[in-house]
């Protein structure tokens, strides 16, 4: 099989971490071998990115240039070799979230894009989840006991705006609010429509 890149975008809370590591399981299972990763890496770039989170010490463009060298790290060094490999590569956040994140804080969102050209690999299907911004900051409480200088509603309300406006015949995007076992299902039944992967050869 040749491999794919599916990536799965939201704001903070809105599941894309557990159902990315939801959906590799379950392709593993049934005989494709996935691999799950996210952005930022814990690699150098990625490290100072999460140390900056909370120091509130970067501007928006530094933010970028951290984000943007983390990512071309982390598609030479990983995303690229796993594919080559074969791998369905199950990746939680890509250049969307500079995108929505960094053009919600005024940067220009063609100049982001423009910055992942010379190296980005297009996905082959992109997972963009949507839930209320209230529902996705309790979630984070719930879990984590704060919330960090990206999860502001009014400022994540840009965000979600943004990502609701990517529009392409690979993005697809999700209705995160309901329960984990019928999101699943659904995400297994865009990738079965979509014949990325050979799914019903499987079973």
């Amino acid at each position: 099989m040749n491999g794919k890149l599916i990536v799965i975008e939201g704001i903070d809370g809105s599941g894309k971490s557990t159902h990315g590591m939801l959906l590799t399981n379950e392709l593993n299972n049934i005989g494709i071998k996935s691999i799950y990763t996210f952005e930022p890496t814990h690699a150098y770039f990625g490290s100072k990115l999460r140390e900056s989170i909370l120091s509130k010490d970067l501007k928006p463009e530094e933010e970028l240039s951290l984000f943007i060298a983390d990512r071309k790290e982390h598609v030479q060094n990983m995303i690229k070799p796993a594919i080559n490999d074969g791998y369905a590569v199950i990746l939680d956040r890509y250049m969307y979230s500079s995108i929505a994140y960094q053009g919600a804080k005024g940067i220009d969102r063609e100049y982001i894009y423009n910055l992942h050209k010379d190296f980005i690999i297009e996905p082959d299907l992109v997972f963009i989840f949507h839930l209320p911004i209230e529902t996705a900051l309790n979630r984070i409480m719930e879990k984590r006991g704060f919330v960090d200088r990206f999860e502001n509603k009014n400022y994540l309300k840009k965000v979600d705006e943004i990502f609701s406006s990517f529009n392409a015949a690979n993005i697809h995007h999700i209705n995160a609010d309901k329960d984990e076992e019928a999101l699943k299902n659904e995400l297994m039944q865009i990738i079965r429509d979509s014949k990325i992967l050979p799914l019903d050869s499987l079973q």
